[in-house]
């Protein structure tokens, strides 16, 4: 009886100490989980916040286009009072966001009309538009704030939304001086945009059912926000007095925030406000699921032990297959499948095929400045710590990427980080490049991965020098290689679960499979790299016919198919009498251009100046260096490339100037990085082998 009673309670402590390790490893899952999780809210909030900066931006572009394109017709029609009422007609028709405009002339410009004459313009609703001379004793405009503010800084301004009308119109002014030849103001014209699209546009395809988006003005007033049917005033009010930091610190807050403000006049503030835990009510809702499993679980292991506890064999099968179910969870199959690109343009492609619910592959790739970065890599090890190292590392890869082109030195970084927090001693065979679109240049670096194949004319492996796979040794030296592709030249890259995939004689499928894939892809009808990725995948299955696919198979495929490509270089000494060169150089590359000539002529501004900063001050004084400059297009974007070998200098760090402050009070520079901010759609630096290589790029469509 004692020793039937001591069996059964050491069957008990197995399964009690078996539950506690399960549920311990299941609330390490559940935090590290709910970590990535949290990190990919924010990211996305930020994403989110910054497009609709962007698309508020955008519209107060336009509309200061609108008057810049329309001043010269303004300042033509004050020839004569009259014929400024056509004038502003045609100002305000000229965008449909612009409800109406009005020209306010210093007082006593027009004897004949008074002391103040104000022509007026202004959309109906039936789309007619209506002229009127607004000015007199109940409307006097040089009493106007934003007149006087424009009468004595001469420069345009917004400003902050208001309401107008019967209906309630929610408005914004745009004023522009306008001076004669002595520099004295004679008028200030304003048009007014309408802002009544705000609200819907910021909160159009918010994630979740309780997050919504609000707009500032710079002094934290609230502009516009969701509509009363879908979010509370109160919870709208509660959000305001959070982002201006009026709240009491005792108060309780279930939400967080992402901020931007627009970058310049008139910056205001775009807020996106977001509820963590409601993200994550079905990650708890599937813990507590996961709990009853794991106790029904217990109940079946503790009856299997009593039932089986002589038979050792199948006690530690079935041991092996609860640790499975327990460690391998779909939610870690979904979040890594929602990791992977989704969208391919034309010159990538590739898939991942775990070969269990989570895998330990990875690939990526996204382009910036005309310059695609990809990378593979396989994880040592398969389940969910594979998973989860690839997540680390695929997230580790963009963030380094942004402002790093040296694959070395991205492996470096990489192979130092991995190695810090590698308790578990995973690997990771990793492969990236960086493909330059226009002129076909490819830098690329192997940390201990299988050599992609180059597909050209014929069919050869890329020569790139392997080194120690990440996370080995932290000081492990990484280097960087390059090789100028031939147009229509494609890579394919590939982990070892392609040539190791293995048929029911266990042969496996190796390198001559993949190259006999090529060379009847090369013959075949249908070129895209999606189909080359799809026949590979194919051929790999067909061949394992039912053997159990044993590996991870990735694939990714890129091709250097240049399109309307147009590329010119010029050499500069570091001389001022060179900038003749240079203009006649850029203005010659984009008068070759079909494009906008104010956008044009901003772009050949803020070359000029990057480069005469260049001239100027890459060189100590009293040494000769030189300048190159490389301008590539394909007809939708421009990209001019400045390369010296001056000291180095990252321009893209330097702050900005305050032109708020008047000249006295404001710091010497800056006012150059912030023009050719303005003027340009991003900037990149790098250093490279010993050059300075500043990248500055502008849509042209």
């Amino acid at each position: 009886m004692d020793s039937f009673k001591k069996s059964w309670m050491s069957r008990v402590g197995i399964v009690v100490i078996a539950a506690v390790i399960v549920e311990a490893i299941s609330i390490m899952q559940y935090g590290r989980i709910r970590g990535i999780m949290k990190e990919e809210m924010e990211m996305r909030s930020r994403l989110a916040v910054n497009a609709r900066a962007q698309t508020i931006e955008h519209a107060l572009d336009l509309a200061e286009t609108t008057m810049h394109e329309n001043l010269h017709d303004v300042r033509s029609s004050m020839a004569h009072p009259d014929s400024v009422f056509p004038a502003m007609v045609r100002l305000i028709n000229d965008n449909p966001l612009v409800m109406g405009g009005c020209l306010a002339f210093s007082p006593d410009y027009y004897p004949s009309k008074g002391r103040l004459f104000e022509p007026y313009a202004i959309k109906q609703k039936d789309g007619t538009i209506t002229v009127s001379q607004i000015a007199g004793p109940d409307h006097d405009y040089t009493r106007n704030e934003e007149y006087l503010w424009v009468l004595e800084h001469k420069t345009p301004s917004w400003t902050d939304p208001y309401s107008f009308g019967p209906d309630s119109l929610d408005l914004a002014t745009y004023s522009y001086p306008i001076m004669d030849a002595r520099g004295d103001i004679i008028a200030v014209c304003g048009i007014d945009i309408d802002l009544s699209w705000l609200g819907d546009t910021l909160n159009a395809r918010q994630p979740s059912p309780s997050s919504f988006a609000i707009m500032l003005t710079q002094e934290g007033d609230l502009v516009t926000g969701p509509s009363e049917s879908r979010i509370s005033p109160l919870r709208v009010e509660e959000a305001v007095s959070f982002v201006n930091g009026e709240l009491p610190e005792s108060a309780k807050i279930d939400f967080e925030i992402s901020k931007t403000k627009l970058r310049k006049d008139p910056y205001w503030q775009v807020v996106e406000i977001y509820r963590p835990d409601e993200a994550f009510a079905r990650m708890r809702k599937m813990r507590a699921n996961q709990a009853w499993f794991i106790l029904v679980g217990m109940l079946i292991m503790f009856f299997l032990i009593d039932r089986f506890a002589r038979n050792e064999k199948k006690l530690r099968q079935a041991s092996e297959e609860q640790a499975r179910i327990g460690g391998e969870l779909m939610v870690a199959s979904r979040i890594q499948q929602e990791m992977l690109p989704k969208v391919f343009p034309s010159f990538v492609n590739g898939s991942l095929e775990p070969a269990r619910e989570v895998g330990g592959d990875l690939f990526d790739f996204f382009v910036r400045d005309g310059k695609l970065f990809f990378c593979i890599g396989d994880v040592s090890g398969k389940g969910v710590p594979a998973a989860m190292l690839m997540s680390m590392i695929r997230s580790l890869f963009r963030l380094l990427t942004q402002k790093i082109e040296s694959p070395s030195k991205i492996l470096d970084t990489l192979n130092k980080e991995l190695c810090r927090s590698n308790d578990a001693n995973m690997f990771i065979t990793f492969f990236m490049g960086c493909l330059d679109l226009y002129s076909g240049v490819l830098r690329f670096g192997n940390a201990g991965h299988d050599k992609p194949f180059l597909v050209s004319e014929d069919i050869t492996l890329l020569p790139a020098q392997s080194h120690l796979p990440l996370g080995v040794f932290p000081n492990t030296a990484y280097e960087d290689q390059t090789l100028v592709l031939a147009p229509g030249t494609s890579l394919f890259l590939y982990t070892d679960g392609l040539t190791e995939a293995k048929n029911e004689e266990r042969k496996p499928f190796g390198r001559s499979g993949v190259i006999k894939v090529l060379k009847a892809f090369m013959e075949g009808k249908d070129p895209s790299l999606e189909n080359l990725v799809s026949s590979m995948s194919k051929a790999a299955h067909r061949f394992a016919g039912e053997a159990p696919q044993s590996d991870d198979l990735t694939m990714l495929a890129v091709r250097f198919a240049p399109e309307n490509v147009l590329h010119e270089e010029i050499v500069l000494q570091n001389n001022v009498e060179e900038v003749t060169r240079l203009s006649a150089f850029v203005k010659g590359f984009l008068g070759k251009l079909e494009m906008d000539r104010k956008i044009a002529a901003g772009l050949r501004l803020a070359v000029e100046e990057t480069a005469v900063n260049v001239i100027n001050y890459a060189y100590p004084e009293g040494e000769t260096g030189t300048l190159t400059i490389l301008a590539d297009t394909n007809h939708q974007e421009v990209r001019f490339t400045l390369i010296d070998n001056g000291t180095p200098f990252d321009p893209t760090t330097v702050l900005e100037a305050d032109t708020t402050l008047d000249a006295q009070n404001r710091p010497i520079g800056g006012l150059g990085v912030l023009l050719t901010r303005r003027l340009t759609d991003s900037i990149s630096y790098t250093r490279q082998e010993g050059q300075n290589v500043l990248t500055l790029t502008k849509s042209i469509l």
